[in-house]
């Protein structure tokens, strides 16, 4: 056990656990089953994500990018993930791959220095940013109704009355 040495309130109960002191600097693609993607579309655990060379493949979601770690590490459609190709898989075959990495927006600046990195097609990017739910603010009125339709309602114009 560490002697109190320095007294005060909280000197010790800080858990060291806690403390951040993690590396500096950021992992770069070093070999050929390395390599920048970008997120297209996502399931959940998985995610589907487009290399520069225009391929598709599925890249799955590690229980470390996951849970209470998942807040340094979100995953939205557009982000830049380092991941890592599954070499038992055969290249023509090839379906799968593991997220390795996730960078943020500094570091995507940063590497768009050194690397080429790929970017969502217009069509995607924009399926992404709309929105399912179209409001329309036209208000339609009982006048605005076919006469087909109307004449299939009953109404009772003594209940409007005595109101």
């Amino acid at each position: 056990m560490v002697k109190n040495i320095k007294g005060g309130k909280g000197a010790k109960s800080m858990a060291r656990k806690s403390v951040s002191g993690g590396p500096v600097g950021f992992p770069i693609p070093t070999c050929e089953f390395e390599q920048l993607a970008v997120v297209t579309k996502m399931y959940g655990p998985t995610c589907d994500v487009l290399f520069l060379d225009g391929s598709q493949l599925l890249c799955h979601i590690r229980k470390k990018f996951k849970g209470r770690r998942k807040s340094g590490n979100m995953i939205i459609v557009g982000s830049i993930l380092l991941v890592g190709l599954r070499d038992w898989e055969p290249e023509t075959a090839r379906k799968n791959c593991d997220l390795l990495f996730v960078y943020d927006n500094l570091q995507t600046a940063s590497l768009a220095d050194r690397f080429t990195i790929p970017v969502l097609p217009s069509t995607i990017s924009e399926a992404a940013s709309s929105s399912d739910i179209i409001f329309d603010n036209n208000i339609v009125t009982y006048d605005d109704i076919p006469s087909d339709l109307t004449n299939n309602f009953t109404t009772d114009h003594d209940f409007f009355d005595d109101l």
